[in-house]
């Protein structure tokens, strides 16, 4: 007989947890449908009733229970403090009615208007709800319970504040059996190749590299991304490339755009295409993610792990592929002092916090299972990727920029005993491209700054470069930007709020006195004689970064060059 942990966390046909297979099934709908096309109710049975003809027999499938709201229907407020909470609700979001089981998002709020909600629920009842945990089920019946009014335990338990627990973890990181190579594929190539499949192009690491690809080889890139067509998928992955500056003459011929998603089954393609995919494409680099530090796991899921899953299945069909695919030292437990992690697979999830960094360790836990079963994958992990080290071109829609401009816009940063890896995005993915055209045999590799950066230091760059900051401790900085974004400031940590503990940021952002140590030997090996080196990120390459951000308009120039400028 079959254990939990047996179950296939990513086969929803073998799953037996029915709550977490209707959470599942919700988000998805809701990232991959319009909203009036996403089903209100979710029921699960251990199989479909069928006709003789195998059909399925509508008429024999169980009612509904008419005793139960629709899942994410309308349910009235049954207390006063639920009426009062759905009458604030209603006006800032301008709302007819509020069901006390209605998501806050799903009636039109935002990371902005949760910020005022807060501000609203203490005006109304004098208490400072717990974004966090209200983040966790954006509901009145939720808040009620953080409020402290409605008396029901299973309400007032913030329950797991880390989001996915441990064990959860370990039954999502089960591959689903089918995804192995299959036993007529031709095997696999390695090199030099004529056809590669890039996921995640449209963003700022997938920009850089598709320039290194195309630059190293003589490859034809298939790049996959949401679009209506082929023509516009390549039009959004050529407008990307030019964003960024590094767009070249003649690019276009050696590009060719998929109209996919790979956060859907058979990554969104017809049984035509897939199989044209499955035929053609000799590698793939897979590197399309959901980044955003502020969403639950089962919100993350379908691009970061269901799409892991759809490009190993791919990599197996009709022609063996090597995988490349980009993860993050995130994917490893927080641990306080100092920890060396080898390049090896990744240890128990115990200590992985926040839904992108959970994704993240499925991810990377599936890719070395998909290895052990003959898939030649290979596996990167870069820290927190920065701008580019020649022309300082950067990403704004990161963690640590948007913490950056945070800072600058609320005239104040705060001190903080953390460390991070640093790493310059074209570093990365000229080490990427290199080894994955090289046809080395499949590892896994640790990409890690020139060297470690305290918090503090990035703070000292950023005033010695003429940002007037003043510094507070941790508590005293973040009342500040609680209060400005309250009173309607713009802050770009607004979303990031939730993730602010009263004594200490949440461990998504980092942990305290948390030093590690990121082995990569076999990464300097595959490296060697290629001339391809990373540059600490010290206050020379940040004033790139800055000067680059106040060119965009994303900062503004520091007070001492505006005066110096006579404007």
């Amino acid at each position: 007989m079959s254990t939990p942990e047996a179950v296939l966390g990513n086969d929803p046909l073998a799953t037996s947890w029915e709550t977490a297979l209707r959470t599942d099934l919700r988000e998805f709908a809701r990232a991959s449908l319009p909203d009036a096309m996403v089903p209100t109710r979710f029921v699960v049975l251990p199989t479909l009733p069928t006709l003789a003809n195998g059909k399925v027999d509508r008429k024999n499938l169980p009612p509904l229970e008419d005793d139960r709201p629709p899942e994410g229907g309308y349910l009235a407020p049954r207390t006063t403090v639920e009426s009062r909470l759905a009458d604030v609700w209603a006006d800032m979001l301008d709302v007819r009615r509020v069901g006390v089981r209605t998501d806050f998002f799903d009636l039109g709020g935002n990371s902005l208007l949760v910020m005022r909600m807060a501000a609203g629920v203490r005006e109304t009842f004098d208490v400072r709800v717990d974004l966090r945990r209200f983040l966790e089920q954006p509901t009145i019946e939720r808040l009620a319970g953080l409020v402290g009014a409605t008396g029901d335990p299973a309400l007032t338990d913030g329950g797991d504040q880390r989001g996915v627990r441990a064990e959860e973890l370990r039954r999502e990181a089960v591959l689903p059996e089918d995804v192995r190579p299959d036993p007529d594929a031709i095997p696999a190539s390695y090199g030099p190749y004529t056809t590669i499949l890039v996921t995640g192009a449209t963003g700022y690491t997938g920009a850089y590299l598709v320039r290194e690809l195309l630059d190293r080889s003589d490859a034809e890139l298939l790049v996959l991304t949401r679009a209506d067509n082929a023509d516009n998928a390549l039009d959004r992955v050529c407008a990307n490339l030019e964003h960024y500056g590094i767009l070249r003459p003649g690019d276009k011929t050696r590009l060719r755009g998929i109209a996919g998603d790979v956060g859907r089954p058979y990554l969104g393609l017809g049984r035509t295409d897939y199989r044209a995919l499955a035929r053609d494409v000799e590698m793939i680099v897979h590197n399309a993610a959901d980044s955003r530090w502020t969403i639950p796991y089962h919100q993350a899921k379908p691009v970061n792990v269901l799409g892991t899953v759809e490009v190993l299945r791919l990599a197996c069909r009709g022609r063996i592929k090597p995988v490349h695919y980009v993860c993050s030292t995130g994917a490893f437990p927080g641990r306080p002092g100092e920890m060396t992690w080898s390049e090896d697979p990744l240890p128990d999830p115990e200590g992985v916090v926040g839904g992108y960094r959970q994704t993240k360790w499925v991810s990377d836990t599936l890719v070395h299972t998909a290895r052990e079963r003959g898939v030649p994958a290979s596996v990167y992990r870069p820290g927190a990727l920065t701008g580019a080290q020649d022309t300082g071109a950067c990403a704004t829609d990161t963690f640590i920029n948007h913490l950056i401009r945070g800072w600058i816009q609320l005239g104040a940063a705060m001190r903080y005993d953390f460390r991070l890896e640093l790493v310059p995005v074209d570093y990365c993915t000229k080490a990427v491209a290199h080894i994955a055209l090289s046809g080395a045999a499949p590892q896994t590799y640790h990409l890690p700054g020139a060297r470690s950066v305290d918090m503090d230091e990035i703070v000292d760059h950023i005033i010695a470069l003429g940002h007037p900051l003043r510094l507070l401790p941790y508590p005293q900085w973040r009342e500040e930007l609680i209060a400005a974004v309250e009173r309607g400031a713009d802050n770009e940590l607004a979303p990031y709020i939730p993730l602010f503990h009263p004594d200490r940021p949440a461990e998504e952002i980092g942990l305290a006195g948390s030093h590690p140590v990121f082995d990569n030997s076999r990464l300097t090996a595959a490296l060697a004689g290629s001339g391809i080196q990373a540059r600490p990120v010290d206050r020379e390459l940040m004033d790139l970064y800055l000067r680059y951000f106040v060119s965009i308009g994303y900062l503004p120039a520091p007070p001492a060059a505006v005066s110096s400028n006579g404007e």
